[in-house]
């Protein structure tokens, strides 16, 4: 089966390289700082990227993880560093993808569906979340319009409700149609531009 759409594996790259700089950009003096993730400190969004991106490998490999793990963001900065800890698990994810056919259907907490598709969705998350931390951490909030563009694709109208009831997205932040795609996504997913 043919992928359509972005290649998921250079999209996942490039966001992989890119919330990569923003967590390397983060002091010890701003973990304790709120995100617009109300209940998350910018301690545990990075725990919870790193988290995710675990996940996601597992996923891909075939092995089975409790999908609550990736709630699990309590615990202290990996040792090695945030930074160090997210390049590792995201090149581990982009090593097993390229070894892989993105059409076999793996199982998710979504249900089943092809690995190129569920890829998408973490890439959705680490998107979302560079924002978050790059806005309680004084960084650049800018994302590049065409990824934005690719995460708008992403959230179907039942993948919105669904985060909402789920407790990962909030009320949707209303964004006029002249809005560009970083703001529809962010307003999308309950955040004020």
């Amino acid at each position: 089966m043919a992928q359509q759409g972005p290649n998921p594996i250079e999209v996942y790259q490039g966001v992989a390289q890119s919330i990569v700089s923003t967590f390397g950009n983060v002091n010890a003096s701003q973990l304790s700082a709120s995100t617009p993730c109300v209940e998350w400190t910018v301690q545990k969004l990075i725990n919870h990227n790193i988290n995710v991106q675990t996940f996601l490998h597992a996923t891909l490999t075939g092995q089975t993880m409790d999908p609550g793990s990736m709630f699990q963001v309590d615990g202290p900065i990996p040792q090695e560093g945030a930074e160090a800890a997210l390049k590792s698990i995201t090149d581990t994810v982009i090593s097993a993808a390229q070894g892989m056919d993105l059409s076999t259907v793996v199982t998710t907490p979504f249900g089943e569906m092809p690995a190129g598709h569920f890829m998408m969705i973490p890439i959705l998350d680490l998107v979302v979340h560079q924002w978050d931390v790059a806005s309680a951490t004084n960084q650049n909030k800018a994302m590049d319009s065409a990824v934005a563009e690719i995460c708008l694709g992403v959230l179907s109208p039942e993948a919105v409700e669904g985060g909402r009831k789920m407790g990962a997205f909030g009320p949707e932040v209303v964004i006029p149609s002249t809005g560009s795609a970083q703001d529809k996504l962010l307003g999308l997913t309950g955040r004020t531009p």
